[in-house]
């Protein structure tokens, strides 16, 4: 494998996910279904509150519903066609177009659990970095679902130590490469940068600090093989790790996990994500 594999990640073994699933804490709902409720008196103000608030199907519900999707929408092109445009211009080959895994070459059984592929909007990328207050020329960033390689060298403007992609579309890995060949030189402060075409499943953490970038690439079950691995690999050599999910599909799991707490944004922070990113932004760190 390419030098910066060596070095940015090492190999575990792979679960199923089943496996990995079966890892997590049991519900405790047994118990909670062993001892009987005690019995409730009736509360008038929770019943009108009850009664006040609107049914899921009530068309004030459905209005508030549609009012935020066109938002959402809205911001999604507000950050493609202008926050996005400058930076877009540097890529060799364009990241701004989704592109669906049915189309590429995908050769491991966890394609079924792979999501298409979408571009982080930079400035979101830039947002969530924000949050973490570390000289990161001590860590190494690792971008899981790299796709054709914006969030990579997004990462490159900063000093870190090393910058690995882990990518299983053949295609979309060919994309990164390329980009990453043909990127200015004067935009990257790391120029450490490589991304390795592999199942997300088959790779474990740098063996120093680093930070794991995760744009929803893949489902529940995949994500918490991925866990799995940085849990046993912190637990077998404590290290500073920062997590980075947007729009995350396993918070529960990363809460769950002993090893890290969430990251509070700051005023400034919180209110760039809440009003101006059309994506859900959580970040974790681990508590050595």
């Amino acid at each position: 494998m390419a030098e910066i594999a060596n070095k940015a990640a090492t190999q575990a073994q792979p679960q199923s996910p089943a496996q990995a699933a079966a890892t997590q804490p049991a519900p405790k709902t047994a118990q909670a279904a062993a001892a009987p409720a005690p019995a409730q008196q009736p509360d008038d103000g929770a019943a009108r509150n009850a009664n006040d608030a609107p049914p899921a199907s009530s068309p004030s519900r459905m209005w508030l519903e549609t009012i935020k999707a066109e938002y959402q929408s809205l911001l999604r092109k507000l950050h493609e066609r202008v926050f996005d445009a400058t930076r877009e211009q540097l890529f060799f080959v364009p990241t701004k177009e989704p592109a669906a895994l049915s189309t590429l070459t995908i050769a491991t059984p966890n394609r079924a659990y792979g999501h298409d592929y979408r571009p982080v909007p930079c400035k979101v990328f830039d947002w969530a970095l924000d949050q973490i207050q570390e000289d990161f020329s001590k860590f190494t960033f690792v971008d899981y679902g790299a796709g054709k390689g914006r969030a990579m060298l997004l990462a490159a403007e900063h000093p870190f130590a090393a910058i690995a992609g882990v990518e299983f579309a053949a295609e979309l890995h060919d994309n990164a490469r390329m980009n990453i060949a043909q990127y200015p030189r004067s935009k990257m402060r790391c120029r450490n940068v490589e991304c390795v075409l592999v199942d997300a499943v088959e790779v474990g953490p740098p063996d120093g600090a680093s930070v794991h970038f995760f744009f929803d690439p893949f489902a529940r079950e995949v994500f918490a093989e991925v866990l799995n691995n940085l849990v046993m690999a912190y637990r077998l050599k404590p290290r500073r790790l920062y997590l980075i999910l947007v729009d995350p599909v396993a918070t529960d799991l990363v809460d769950a996990s002993g090893v890290f707490a969430r990251i509070e944004p700051s005023q400034t922070d919180e209110f760039k994500l809440k009003l101006l990113s059309p994506h859900s932004v959580t970040v974790y760190r681990s508590l050595a």
